[in-house]
């Protein structure tokens, strides 16, 4: 698996060069020069991993080019200062996900590889499931015609499940991407909002219940449509 990262920081960017050719991946390194551009544009590189400030807007427009000419490629923010609203503007702006430096080995491992079962699925502007249309311009879902109600945490876990169909997602992993680890969570925070989700979609059989680990959206269900 070829990886190219860009990063100003040269510790940091020989750091993760290291932990990455220790697990066998292959990789190149870059900064805000960008001098690999050629490269993603011939589309050789499965994972990018950015910093989420090379400077003032940077990074939003290596982003723009990047969703632009290689829409299938991952892209893995490392947000080494700033605040929160910088990792929510790379996610806003193509990002698939966001790091905290420093961070355990095991953690951007485990990172990079829940990003190669993710499909791409937001290079379009919808995402299908069986009889469900999500807008991700308007954060809306819709079943057949019919505009559901839904609140923005409803349509985050909705939204998270239908990028990862197929495979069981963990408690852990959806309080992770879709609530704020900074926020006070309660134990049965995903339950409820997986209870909630249900009873609006008005089909209780789409999210599957895996006893002790999490939540499934179940493939049977899915439109030809959705890749």
């Amino acid at each position: 698996m070829n990886i190219l990262i860009i990063e100003n920081s040269t510790n940091i960017s020989q750091l993760v060069s290291k932990i990455l050719d220790s697990y066998g991946y292959k990789v190149t390194l870059d900064d805000k020069t960008f001098i690999s551009k050629n490269l993603v544009k011939r589309k050789i590189f499965d994972i990018l991993i950015l910093n989420t400030n090379l400077g003032e807007g940077v990074t939003k427009e290596l982003l723009k080019y990047i969703v632009k000419v290689s829409p299938e490629s991952k892209l893995l923010g490392i947000c080494n200062k700033g605040s929160w609203v910088e990792k929510v503007d790379f996610l806003n702006n193509g990002g698939d996900d966001v790091l905290t430096y420093p961070f355990p080995v095991q953690e951007l491992i485990a990172r990079i590889q829940s990003l190669v079962r993710r499909p791409k699925s937001y290079v379009d502007e919808h995402l299908y499931i069986g009889n469900f249309m999500l807008d991700l311009n308007t954060k809306s879902v819709y079943k057949g015609n019919e505009d559901i109600e839904i609140r923005r945490k409803e349509y985050d876990l909705f939204e998270y499940l239908v990028r990862n169909k197929g495979r069981t997602v963990s408690r852990c992993e959806l309080l992770d991407h879709v609530w704020d680890y900074r926020e006070y969570i309660g134990s049965n925070t995903v339950d409820v909002h997986i209870k909630r989700l249900r009873d609006k979609l008005q089909d209780r059989k789409i999210i599957e219940t895996v006893h002790g680990i999490g939540y499934k959206l179940k493939n049977s269900t899915e439109s030809s449509k959705l890749s």
